[in-house]
Order: C-alpha cells, then sequence, then structure tokens
C-alpha cells in the first residue's frame, strides 16, 4: 500500500518525468564532455568557465527574477504579460551590457585575469546571456501549465545540439567552439520552448504595454528584493570560478572546471528541475489552505538518499574515474572532485526547498541569507596563499554550514505557515 500510494504521489510523478529528461541530458553532457575534454586544453576550458560564470551572474540581472513570478498569475494573460515584459527587460539589460564590453574590454580582460587571446569572447556574453534569459520565461511559463515533459524534450534538444557544436568545431580546431555551443544550444532551446508553450495556449497577441506594466508592477517585489541577492546568491557560487583563475592559474581554473562539470551542473539541472515542480505543488497547496512543512520534510529525505551513493563514489573513487573517463591529464580533477563532493551534496538537498520562500513570499529572510552567504565566500579572498586543496576544502565547509542554516530557515517559515492556517500538525 505505501509502494503504491508513493508511486501515485503527484509531486514523484512530475519529478521523475522532469528529472528523466534531465538525466538523459546530463548523459549526453557527460558523454560529449569525454571527447570535448580531448580536444580542447585545461587552459581553453579554464577560460570558458569563467566566460559562463560571468553569463550565469548576467543572467540573474537580465531577468530581474520574473521568470520566478510566471507561475503565481491566475490568469494566463498576467502571466503572458510578465513573460513579454521580462524579455523587454532582458533585451535592454544586454544591450547595455555590450556597450559597456566594448568600452572597457581591456580593463575587464585585466581585472578578470582573462586569457587576452578568448579576449573576444566577452563580446558574445551579452547574447549568451539575453538567449539564456528567454528561455528562462518560457521555461517558467511551461512549469505553469505543468508541462514536464516538454520541459524535459527541450534539455535533450539543448545539450544535442551544444555538444554536436562544441564538437565539430573542436575537430575543426575551431577557437569558437565552446561558446558557440553555449550560443546554439540555447537558440535551439528557445525555438523547441516556443513551440511547446505555443502548444499549451501561450500567445502575445492581446497584450498591451499598459497591461504589460500591470503585470510588472504587481510583481514589482521579484527585483526590489530578489534581483541583487539572487545575484549575490549566484556569485557566491561562481565566484570560486574566478578566484582560481586569478590567484592560481587558468589551467588549475580548468581542472575545477571538470570538478564542477561532474558535480555542479548535473545537480543543479536535477535542483532547477525539482525546484520547477515543488513550485507549481506548492504554489497549489498555498491556494488550497493545505500543510507544507510535512512535504519538505519528505522531499529532503529523498534527495539524502539519492545523493549519498553518488557522494560516496566520489570521495573514494574520484580520482580513478576521472583519469579513466577523461584521460590522465584530468586525474587531478578527481581529486578536487572528492574535496567538494560533500558540499554539493548538501547543496543538492537544501536548494530545490528553497522554493518555499518564493511561494510564501518570504523573500527578504531569502534575501538575507543570500547577503550573508556571498558575504561568507568573499572571505576566501584571505586565503590566497593556501595550497589550492585547502582552499576548497575551507570552501567545502563554509558550503555546508551556510545551507544547514538554509534548511533551518526554510523548515521554520513553512512551520509558521502550518502554524498561522491551522494545518500544523
Amino acid at each position: 500500500m505505501e509502494i503504491r500510494k508513493l508511486l501515485s504521489n503527484r509531486i514523484l510523478k512530475n519529478v521523475t518525468l522532469l528529472v528523466s529528461g534531465t538525466a538523459i541530458a546530463q548523459i549526453i553532457l557527460m558523454l560529449f564532455q569525454l571527447v570535448l575534454r580531448r580536444l580542447y586544453s585545461p587552459e581553453v576550458f579554464g577560460a570558458f568557465s569563467v566566460y559562463m560564470s560571468i553569463v550565469g551572474i548576467l543572467v540573474i540581472l537580465s531577468t530581474m527574477r520574473y521568470e520566478l513570478a510566471v507561475v503565481l498569475p491566475k490568469e494566463d494573460r498576467k502571466a503572458s504579460g510578465l513573460v513579454a515584459g521580462g524579455i523587454f527587460i532582458s533585451l535592454a539589460i544586454n544591450i547595455l551590457v555590450l556597450i559597456v564590453t566594448v568600452i572597457f574590454k581591456t580593463h575587464i580582460i585585466r581585472w578578470l585575469d582573462f586569457p587576452e587571446e578568448y579576449g573576444y569572447w566577452l563580446y558574445f556574453v551579452p547574447l549568451s546571456t539575453f538567449l539564456f534569459s528567454v528561455y528562462q520565461f518560457i521555461n517558467y511559463w511551461l512549469t505553469r501549465n505543468s508541462a514536464f515533459k516538454a520541459i524535459s524534450i527541450n534539455k535533450v534538444f539543448r545539450r544535442l545540439s551544444e555538444g554536436i557544436t562544441q564538437t565539430g568545431l573542436g575537430f575543426a580546431k575551431s577557437p569558437f567552439g565552446l561558446f558557440s555551443g553555449d550560443i546554439i544550444g540555447n537558440s535551439v532551446n528557445i525555438a523547441s520552448g516556443f513551440y511547446q508553450a505555443k502548444r499549451k495556449g501561450f500567445t502575445f497577441s492581446n497584450l498591451s504595454i499598459k497591461k504589460i506594466r500591470a503585470s510588472l508592477k504587481r510583481y514589482s517585489s521579484f527585483p526590489k528584493y530578489q534581483t541583487i541577492p539572487a545575484v549575490l546568491n549566484t556569485a557566491s557560487m561562481l565566484l570560486p570560478v574566478f578566484f582560481i583563475n586569478k590567484f592560481y592559474s587558468s589551467e588549475t581554473a580548468g581542472y575545477f572546471d571538470l570538478s564542477r562539470q561532474m558535480l555542479i551542473v548535473p545537480i543543479s539541472f536535477i535542483t532547477a528541475s525539482l525546484s520547477q515542480v515543488l513550485l507549481k505543488e506548492l504554489s497549489d497547496r498555498v491556494k488550497n489552505n493545505t500543510k507544507l512543512t510535512q512535504s519538505i520534510f519528505k522531499t529532503a529525505m529523498y534527495l539524502s538518499i539519492g545523493i549519498l551513493p553518488f557522494m560516496i563514489v566520489i570521495m573514494i573513487w574520484g580520482e580513478s574515474l576521472f583519469s579513466f573517463f577523461f584521460s590522465e591529464t584530468w586525474r587531478i580533477s578527481g581529486s578536487y572532485s572528492a574535496i567538494l563532493a560533500p558540499a554539493f551534496a548538501v547543496q543538492f538537498i537544501v536548494s530545490p526547498l528553497s522554493i518555499s520562500f518564493t511561494v510564501l513570499e518570504k523573500l527578504k529572510v531569502l534575501a538575507a541569507w543570500q547577503v550573508c552567504y556571498f558575504g561568507s565566500v568573499i572571505a576566501l579572498l584571505c586565503l590566497t596563499n593556501l595550497p589550492i586543496t585547502y582552499f576548497l576544502a575551507i570552501y567545502t565547509g563554509i558550503n555546508i554550514v551556510a545551507y544547514t542554516i538554509y534548511f533551518l530557515l526554510i523548515i521554520n517559515c513553512t512551520h509558521k505557515y502550518d502554524k498561522r492556517t491551522g494545518n500544523e500538525n
């Protein structure tokens, strides 16, 4: 009976559907990595990791976090207004970023210690950022309509097109390979996403400037209380790439990038998938005045059971696995992964649950944690003279402590909601 009840659970069904697509996409990514790591040097991957870290930070700024609000309106018309307004805001911001890049490129290269031979890559950062931002809005429209199968299909198309482009240009010895793959992958993602969204009734036809502005104003708390803290939170996850590139070397950043690819990228895609499902599920629970804390605890338990075997394997056999799959050149990435695994395991468990702050509109609590987390990561600047393994170990410790506090804050907020609505027991 318990197994049947578990299999009929709506959250589990949607998570399974979305994560299965994500898993296929990640398998495709890893298979291409087996080839790409032999076509491109650690230095090139180090530069690309900095490129993608810049994109990751700018995406938060260019969406102003309005994509999270797309799920919340009762009327599709208002949700469409958020999509249209968000895309326009993203376009304007990325045009500004391009202008700044053209004017200050030399200063940016010097400040980041970005390899000069790849300096022209920076001109493509606004394009990568805009394309990814557009898909974020489409993605949350699909989440709003529980189109999790469509989201899974889009992920697979994205990874296939990205990998084929990067591999083809790699064999051709093209210097455009890695970032071109990202641009092509995002473009395919948008095309597939718009097609899927239109099948679900998405349209811009009934919108006006007045309606778009009204939708943006209604959910103005997201850019007010979420944009800067979210930028700080994303920067906190990406800053180690900048620090390692600046204080060690591009080669070391390349080794760290592969560790992150094999740990945080699959984890982040799975947690992002789960966050989308939980956003829909918890929103429905709030609308129906049903309790949240029990659902949070159950999800945390399932995630803990799922991540434990993966963490143990990486910690014990990380070096051997990386040298076997990616060649002896990348053995050191395995040793880095063994150090980082506990931090990413805790992040895997807690990150998707944080969507409860959005559902309950407890954005100030979320913002406070994100600012504090950013401050703790910035403290790594004081550790520049340490061996890289010590640096990574301290970074792991910071993450474990920070995400444990994060989990306690989540439970506190959901418990207060359950108590307020009479669902405490």
